[in-house]
């Protein structure tokens, strides 16, 4: 046997003597820590609603609270499937679970059956005009004059159904954002979707330079 190779054959025995010495220790290496759950409740409210979720969620919010102002039973989960709105002792039924919602490119129709003594049960559509992603419009919108339907029900009742829906989508808009300890800033929408838009609140501070 030459030098050279007896050397090579005493530096192998080396290693494995050292990997013998070690391998102990490295055996018990803890194992990597997983990433700790996000912490706090998840929120209820999603960035972003399909046509089918925020219809029933519209549905669910337009039931408010009674006139007398009491709270629903505690273990009430399912939202009534109608209520009546009362206005200068004229009455309207309003059919919760009829709402219906369309997502369009910059624009969100809603569609809620209301009915009376004269006019029977029918359809009223509520059309807002909003922003989309490229082009956000904030918490404003433009409507017509009158929800679209029945003439004579959406004379006396169109008015009262725009502002209800409207009050609902910016109950959603500021609920999302509280969950989220941010401030509301907005809402797009797109074909098939609806997506709030939260972030730092903003000051007057901010707006006039830094002047109070």
């Amino acid at each position: 046997m030459t030098l050279t190779a007896l050397l090579i054959l005493v530096l192998l025995l080396l290693a494995v003597l050292l990997l013998l010495v070690l391998w102990p220790y490295l055996a018990r290496r803890p194992a990597p820590v997983p990433p700790a759950p996000p912490s706090g409740p998840l929120p209820k409210i999603p960035d972003h609603f399909d046509e089918a979720t925020l219809s029933t969620t519209l549905g669910a919010r337009l039931a408010g609270t009674p006139a007398d102002g009491s709270l629903a039973p505690s273990g009430s989960a399912t939202p009534p499937g109608k209520v009546i709105w009362v206005d200068g002792g004229d009455e309207v039924v309003v059919h919760l679970d009829s709402t219906q919602v369309r997502l369009l490119d910059r624009a969100l129709l809603v569609s809620v059956d209301l009915e009376t003594d004269q006019t029977g049960r029918t359809p009223l559509v509520v059309a807002f005009a909003l922003g989309n992603a490229g082009d956000p419009a904030g918490l404003v919108a433009t409507t017509d004059e009158l929800p679209r339907g029945n003439g004579l029900l959406a004379a006396r009742w169109g008015r009262a159904l725009q502002a209800a829906v409207w009050s609902m989508l910016l109950g959603l808009s500021q609920d999302h954002a509280l969950e989220r300890g941010k401030a509301p800033q907005g809402f797009s929408v797109s074909p098939g979707r609806l997506s709030f838009n939260a972030g730092a609140p903003l000051h007057a501070a901010s707006i006039l330079g830094g002047q109070a």
